[in-house]
């Protein structure tokens, strides 16, 4: 099957697994691509509209206990500050700064708690939610049990993260050898189950094959639930174990975000890791995204920060030990340049 063919199918109807595949495989050069992106973003229009969503982040909320350490994180390196997370007052405050700006979207982040953090996130969402009526999601990995997940629900939260980044087993434990697939993709099922929204991230360049993608993204699809993928390029960060291995291409990352588009049509979409980077929106639109909460506004402690934040039109505050960095004066004029609107 040729690629115009798949593409000319896929403006109405979703690729098969075979489809999908060859779409990996017979996308290479730019002008392929190009004609990728512009099917991509023609479903987006049609299944999700206009508009490009901005969400505020705190972070870290939880700590880790993963151990070893993922080799890509920076918690391996030292870095991130995933061994001291926010306090409640902390977080408290960062939730102010978010409701001065007018968010309201608010994204949780934070290390995975093995022995169990519902009762502390659950004391977090009570305390943000007395700042203002936020709509909340959470990602801590296999943090959370079923009684805490549905006591979330209760509290208003509308999703919740399982982040698998690949589903291959030999590549997730070479990479994540303190983590468990098993576990990550039992919160999906438990998230589903409740009644939850349910957020995940895939990694580009850590070794995966199309194969894995296609896999990957199937599997995504079988939850009704998804309201959000996220679509990360691996970036390796210095002094970490996997520091000298290559980054990944930019150009596979938005590949692979556009072909989610089209096979799973109207959850969010948004990206990570090597992709952070403001100048690279218009990229990722005319790839098929629609959402970040990288580039929206976040708040991290001093000297965890992971966004370069140069430009001038960016606002940075500091509290205490918190920083605070509003990149939507620069970031939603960019993307209300680029025709969509800007929703935060």
């Amino acid at each position: 099957m040729k690629l115009d063919e798949i593409l000319a199918k896929a403006l109405k109807d979703p690729p098969t697994p075979e489809e999908t595949l060859l779409l990996f495989r017979k996308t290479r050069s730019y002008d392929e691509c190009l004609k990728l992106f512009k099917t991509a973003s023609k479903v987006r229009e049609d299944e999700v509209g206009y508009a490009f969503k901005f969400d505020g982040f705190i972070w870290p909320v939880t700590p880790c206990t993963t151990s070893p350490p993922c080799r890509y994180c920076g918690r391996s390196a030292g870095l991130w500050g995933l061994d001291d997370p926010l306090t409640l007052d902390e977080v408290e405050v960062a939730a102010k700064f978010m409701k001065e700006i007018g968010l309201r979207r608010i994204g949780l982040g934070g290390g995975t708690v093995w022995a169990g953090a519902g009762e502390r996130i659950i004391d977090i969402v009570r305390k943000i939610k007395s700042s203002a009526p936020f709509n909340i999601w959470i990602n801590i990995g296999p943090s959370l049990r079923n009684e805490d997940l549905v006591k979330l629900k209760e509290l208003g939260v509308t999703a919740v993260g399982s982040s698998l980044e690949t589903t291959n087993p030999k590549v997730f434990k070479e990479a994540k050898p303190g983590d468990s697939l098993e576990a990550r993709m039992r919160l999906a099922e438990e998230i589903s189950k409740v009644g939850l929204g349910l957020f995940s991230i895939m990694m580009v360049g850590l070794g995966s094959r199309y194969e894995d993608y296609v896999e990957h993204i199937f599997w995504l699809k079988n939850f009704k639930n998804l309201t959000l993928l996220t679509v990360s390029g691996f970036n390796p960060i210095p002094g970490t174990p996997f520091e000298d291995r290559r980054p990944a291409n930019p150009l596979e990352v938005a590949k692979t975000i556009a072909i989610a588009r089209l096979v799973l049509r109207k959850p969010d979409i948004s990206f990570g890791g090597v992709m952070i980077d403001w100048k690279l929106i218009p990229f990722m639109i005319m790839a098929g995204a629609n959402r970040t909460f990288h580039l929206g506004c976040h708040v991290h402690k001093v000297g965890s920060e992971y966004q370069q934040h140069s430009p001038k039109m960016i606002e940075v505050k500091r509290h205490d030990h918190l920083e605070f960095v509003n990149m939507l004066p620069l970031t939603a004029n960019l993307v209300k340049e680029l025709g969509m609107e800007a929703y935060v």
